[in-house]
């Protein structure tokens, strides 16, 4: 069981760290590729309209496929695609290299809960999926750093290659280590979630944060840069310190992951204080350490809080939830990415910071209204399974 959750976080690292690579690598590409930050960016943002305009379709055509060679294939045309970008020497050839993953990318993604639930029966559900997604958290702690250092050392095509190198290891593991997973059986939990207005009240707060979060996040390394003044050997450290308070923040939300919703709120509130601190006292000692930290571990325990909460809100449906999830979060990514492109390359960092923040507190205002659940006189699956639970024992007595 161990093993193969680990082969799972791994795949979730080489798969995030995908989706990721030009942000650590975005100022080698566009000198290399004689072509605009913004430019560079839409690698980001074209990579997350794609899963957004894919991955429900086919996360549903793929519902009753064994998710043992379904996680093999897709982490196939992932590590295939990153291997290629050592022969790619345009901005075209990189995109279409980024269409083809980004394909892969949102299926492999929203079916990577439920299968990690599955292969562990005995573990709580929210700790198999903190387990999981701790490769979100390695990315950003060793993924990006290593992908930044890399193509600074070399080339930005060798921050890619590493990852088709990595891959390539990772789908070795899997094909000795995944256990095959029963297909659901036809018509079970294979539809959409219709009506569930608590479910999609989810995806819209996730969508208005994780766009404030990438508004910043896809442009760090100018960013940090500009407003820090965190250049050379300190901006793969700055990377790092982001990426080793993610890992820190991805064992609290194991921790704190029963309350999932409340874990996401507390999350987002971390993300808008980090840009308002990195906009405000920039000049301050020790404040850039402190920003890094605050932002990586937030983002870390919001994605697991978001993630947990929606398939809290839609137990019998998890991956076609999560297919929901999935699919706002990129709309977020890519949103973000366009947005924060036109601050930057217009107005500056600290345009692009105020108008994250802003982003970020109408996205905790959202959270903070009164629960969708309240609003449809639903309660949270949680606590409906807890209540049957109890109801049951006593039934026993």
């Amino acid at each position: 069981m161990i093993r193969a959750l680990l082969v799972l976080m791994l795949g979730a690292f080489v798969s995030q760290t995908t989706e990721y690579l030009p942000i650590g690598l975005l100022s080698r590409i566009a000198a290399d590729l004689r072509v605009s930050h913004a430019a560079v960016g839409s690698l980001v943002t074209g990579y997350a309209w794609i899963i957004t305009l894919t991955v429900i379709p086919l996360t549903l055509s793929t519902n009753r496929i064994d998710r043992r060679p379904l996680f093999l294939v897709l982490l196939g045309i992932i590590t295939l695609c990153n291997g290629l970008a050592l022969i790619t020497h345009s901005w075209g050839q990189l995109m279409g290299l980024r269409i083809v993953a980004a394909l892969g990318h949102g299926v492999f993604w929203s079916s990577l809960a439920s299968y990690a639930v599955r292969i562990a029966p005995r573990m709580a559900a929210s700790r198999a999926t903190a387990w999981v997604f701790s490769g979100i958290s390695l990315a950003i702690v060793a993924g990006v750093p290593l992908s930044t250092a890399l193509g600074q050392a070399f080339d930005w095509q060798q921050g890619f290659a590493i990852f088709g190198a990595f891959g390539l290891i990772i789908l070795i593991m899997g094909y000795f280590w995944l256990p095959p997973m029963a297909v659901a059986a036809r018509g079970e939990g294979a539809g959409f979630p219709h009506r569930n207005w608590p479910l999609y009240g989810a995806a819209a707060v996730t969508l208005l944060i994780i766009t404030a979060h990438f508004n910043g996040y896809t442009y760090i390394t100018p960013l940090v840069t500009e407003t820090l003044g965190m250049r050379g050997a300190r901006l793969p450290l700055a990377l790092l310190v982001f990426g080793l308070a993610g890992a820190a923040g991805t064992l609290l939300a194991g921790w704190l992951g029963p309350r999932p919703m409340r874990l996401a709120v507390v999350s987002a509130i971390g993300i808008v204080i980090s840009q308002l601190l990195m906009l405000c006292f920039a000049g301050l000692p020790g404040i850039s350490w402190l920003v890094m930290a605050l932002w990586g571990a937030s983002i870390a325990m919001l994605i697991i809080g978001l993630q947990s909460w929606v398939i809290e809100l839609a137990p019998g449906q998890a991956e076609a939830a999560s297919a929901l999830y999935v699919m706002t979060f990129n709309i977020g990514i890519g949103a973000g990415a366009m947005s924060g492109g036109i601050w930057m390359d217009h107005y500056g960092a600290q345009t692009l910071l105020l108008a994250g923040a802003g982003l970020g507190i109408i996205a905790v205002a959202s959270f903070l209204l009164p629960p969708y659940w309240q609003k449809t006189g639903r309660k949270p699956a949680g606590e409906i399974s807890q209540r049957k639970a109890g109801n049951t024992a006593e039934n026993r007595e």
